[in-house]
């Protein structure tokens, strides 16, 4: 180690070169990561080595685990308002040993980091000037990458929404865009659109994507947003089969997002695809899942794929051609006319028996009266309709007209339920 140090007033063609000329001149190791902690140059000497340091080279980013434990130990809030480099002790409760560390800054903006294990060997002062001249070049670089990667964004976002609008004619046309824009298009792929009660911020992508990054297995490959929603375009690394892996990827990204941000989220996704040119039919497909959970909160509270929607996909065209009718449904009108002159509850009895499975323990204790109550209502009901709910087209053509018809009311009716027991369900 000389005192007169590297020479920094050269140019580096990468990262990984800045690391090795950290640690060539410190003896140590090095890694230097972007603003999301996303290594972006590791030092190649083979210097024994924390898990924390292992963990990270290995998946490329620092594990969540401990950027957790250095904030909750008030390490990062340290680093992040020192002006110059730091040094940090052990942490061992996230494998981290001692370091020399410094926060990447513009201005006020945080860049990214770097970080020098500190083996005891980091002499006072020239290993703080080394740590402070290789930031300044890592800065000027992290900032050339964010002009390169806004115009790439850009790019790519444009190159989304001509997906999901049909813009592309066919698949070689497809394909031939992505790889002009080195685009590496999965072969199979699912769209998903997600709807917060708030506003989506810079906060939320960020956060967002930090959490998808969190996510073996996983790949997200676009991304957007319009007001409250959020579209994206992912994909698995490996095949899977049938929906359960989907359904509980999705679950589980609305309940991390939703505890983190505070908002309550619904979703929906398409199925998987393998040709681009459906991209705009799973957008499609993925909205008209959201649409129905608009529509009935309730009933349709466990909905989240196209393929578990079933008839609920046609309910929006049936509401629609209702609309366009002045006649109100001949199946109803006995029960409304009976509840009107006789001050009774029989249709929404009969909404609440068939919303529950037509389960009398369910239904009564939903309707707070004896399940003998209820069997006589619904005796009463076949009396005065003259039809019985044990007909499968009676049953069937009932609900489906309680449904869209008396929606609002309906929606009323659960409204309750639907607030206390979905209010920690995210789907």
């Amino acid at each position: 180690m000389t005192e007169s140090g590297p020479t920094f007033d050269r140019f580096f063609d990468s990262m990984e070169s800045l690391a090795d000329t950290i640690s060539e001149s410190l003896q140590s190791q090095v890694t230097i990561e972007d603003s999301n902690h996303h290594v972006i140059g590791y030092s190649s000497h083979q210097f024994e080595s924390d898990p924390a340091r292992i963990s990270t080279i290995i998946g490329k980013r620092v594990p969540n685990t401990v950027i957790i434990g250095l904030r909750k130990k008030g390490v990062m809030h340290q680093l992040e308002n020192a002006a110059h480099p730091i040094r940090i002790p052990a942490v061992m409760e996230v494998g981290l040993g001692p370091r020399l560390a410094m926060c990447i800054k513009h201005q006020q903006e945080i860049l990214g980091y770097i970080w020098v294990v500190d083996r005891g060997n980091l002499a006072e002062g020239y290993a703080e000037e080394i740590v402070e001249k290789a930031a300044g070049i890592a800065g000027r670089y992290l900032l050339k990458q964010r002009g390169w990667k806004t115009k790439q964004d850009k790019a790519f976002e444009d190159f989304f929404w001509k997906l999901l609008t049909s813009h592309y004619d066919t698949e070689p046309r497809i394909r031939q865009e992505a790889e002009a824009w080195s685009i590496l298009l999965p072969e199979s792929y699912y769209i998903g659109v997600l709807e917060s009660d708030k506003i989506i911020d810079e906060h939320f992508l960020l956060r967002f994507r930090q959490v998808m990054d969190a996510y073996a297995g996983q790949r997200l490959l676009f991304l957007t947003a319009e007001h409250n929603r959020l579209i994206l375009l992912f994909s698995f690394v490996f095949p899977v089969e049938g929906t359960e892996i989907l359904s509980s990827f999705v679950n589980k990204l609305l309940a991390d997002m939703s505890r983190s941000e505070g908002c309550r989220l619904a979703a929906g996704c398409s199925p998987g695809y393998r040709e681009y040119t459906s991209a705009a039919l799973a957008y499609r497909e993925a909205l008209s899942v959201l649409e129905i959970k608009k529509l009935l909160p309730y009933h349709a509270r466990g909905l989240l794929l196209y393929e578990q929607i079933g008839f609920w996909a046609h309910i929006p065209a049936i509401m629609e051609q209702k609309r366009s009718r002045t006649r109100r449904s001949a199946l109803l009108h006995p029960l409304k006319l009976h509840d009107r002159e006789h001050k009774s509850d029989f249709l929404k009895t009969i909404a609440v028996y068939l919303t529950l499975d037509g389960n009398l323990k369910e239904s009564a204790a939903f309707l707070h009266i004896h399940t003998n109550t209820l069997m006589y209502r619904l005796n009463r009901i076949a009396e005065i309709t003259g039809r019985s709910l044990k007909e499968t087209d009676y049953r069937t053509s009932v609900y489906l007209d309680i449904l869209t018809e008396e929606t609002a009311q309906v929606n009323s009716w659960f409204q309750f339920h639907e607030d206390t027991g979905s209010a920690a369900s995210t789907s």
